[in-house]
């Protein structure tokens, strides 16, 4: 699975190392060294992931962070902030700009990859969902007998995550597209995937207590939910 991947720092040297870590992986990549230009390009131009250095001059990360999260257009575009700084006060800075993740200088490959393949892949979660939701209302807007009343529900989306902090952060980043329940018990969750009322279900491959593997096995053999559509997602990483 690739993506196209944003790069924004104002040192040229960091930019072209980044740059090659990610394009040996096969991913797409395109750069920026300040944020009206970080900017200009969410908006203008296809992007899945933007990796976004907090130390920069004029606007800082933690700013353009906080203006793609504003904009209806970014607001979905999962943002990983890389810095330094190592405080609790510069990570809940981060938080509150609406930051998805963090990555911390030097930047290692396991937390690199870890974190572009886990958000990626809850961005085209995203991406599907909010297509099926934009088509339902065309073709109701261009029925002339569409009834608001029957207006189907956002989809529901059920995760399996023994991470609370990594089910959170799903919930948030589909907050408006799809509605989010988490369960952390593997029993609970695969009743709740027969009972036949979701649309999508999410599995953490990073579990410890539970093998994903086996999970998903046991929801195809379940007649009531191996129809179900199922979905792998990472969230627990490592610096």
């Amino acid at each position: 699975m690739t993506a196209r991947i944003l790069l924004v720092d104002d040192i040229e040297l960091n930019v072209k190392l980044l740059d090659a870590r990610l394009t040996a992986e096969y991913y797409q990549v395109v750069t920026a060294t300040n944020g009206p230009d970080a900017l200009r390009i969410c908006q203008t131009e296809s992007v899945d992931l933007v990796l976004l250095d907090v130390m920069m001059p004029g606007m800082d990360g933690f700013e353009v962070c906080r203006r793609l999260k504003a904009d209806p257009r970014t607001t979905h575009l999962p943002v990983v902030l890389i810095t330094a700084l190592d405080q609790a006060s510069d990570r809940l800075t981060g938080l509150e700009a609406g930051a998805d993740d963090f990555l911390t200088k030097p930047v290692r490959d396991l937390a690199l990859f870890s974190r572009v393949r886990s958000l990626t892949r809850l961005k085209f979660v995203t991406d599907e969902l909010r297509r099926r939701a934009e088509t339902t209302v065309s073709l109701m807007a261009a029925d002339t007998h569409f009834r608001p009343d029957l207006l189907q529900p956002p989809p529901h989306v059920l995760l399996f995550s023994e991470s609370a902090e990594h089910g959170q952060r799903i919930r948030r980043h589909l907050k408006g597209v799809a509605s989010v329940d988490i369960i952390d018990d593997a029993s609970d969750f695969i009743d709740a995937a027969a009972a036949g009322q979701t649309d999508v279900l999410l599995i953490d491959m990073d579990g410890k207590g539970v093998d994903p593997l086996r999970l998903i096995s046991q929801l195809r053999s379940n007649e009531a939910s191996r129809l179900t559509p199922i979905l792998p997602a990472r969230g627990r990483t490592t610096r």
